[in-house]
């Protein structure tokens, strides 16, 4: 009787490599989960975090073809994408986009081309995108944001708005952008730091 030989598939390359990513990125995010007790380890931590979630939302928008942005908010930042109507937030609790809040005691800030704290993205503002809605008026803006605010009928009340503090486009290229993330009584700070071609460096600052 003919024997019958079962023939054994294994593993291509790519399905090992794609494995291994699915692999690095748990573990990082596990090590991550871990909450240090001092402020200098939490602030190591949280910048690891801040620049995992920036390569996370620049794949993102490539996979999607959607703009994603991340805005700093009053107790730490949330990442955003835009649709056709408008600025959405990512809200789910299962996605590693989800809002983050930071301890009261770590700070970020998003430096402007002088290296100087900026708090609206002026380069952004340029774009031909809507500002969002979700952000918060601009400090210098407040005064301004609250009248228009009152009157329903003004259309220009948004235009008081921030724009998103970084934005990850489609094509995988990104507006330039430096966060700067820091912690009361710490001698350094972290800067994460954006290029034009999708690069995206995280750098330790020592006072």
């Amino acid at each position: 009787m003919p024997s019958c030989r079962t023939r054994q598939r294994g593993f291509t390359l790519i399905e090992i490599l794609v494995v291994l990513v699915i692999v690095g990125v748990v573990l990082t995010f596990a090590t991550l989960s871990v909450n240090p007790s001092g402020p200098g380890d939490r602030l190591d931590t949280e910048s690891q975090r801040l620049f995992a979630l920036a390569q996370t939302a620049a794949d993102q928008a490539i996979l999607s073809g959607h703009t994603v942005g991340l805005e700093v908010t009053e107790h730490g930042y949330r990442f955003i994408v835009l649709h056709q109507s408008g600025w959405k937030p990512i809200t789910a609790g299962d996605s590693p986009l989800r809002p983050r809040r930071l301890d009261d005691d770590l700070y970020i800030d998003r430096l402007n081309a002088q290296g100087s704290h900026d708090a609206n993205n002026e380069q952004a503002a340029t774009l031909s995108l809507p500002v969002s809605p979700i952000a918060g008026p601009n400090p210098a803006d407040a005064a301004e944001a609250a009248a228009a605010n009152s009157d329903p009928n003004d259309d220009d009340r948004d235009q008081a708005l921030a724009m998103p503090a970084a934005l990850f486009l489609s094509s995988g290229e990104l507006l330039p952008f430096t966060l700067e993330m820091s912690a009361k009584d710490v001698d350094h700070r972290f800067q994460i730091v954006g290029a034009p071609n999708g690069d995206i460096q995280r750098r330790r600052i020592d006072r």
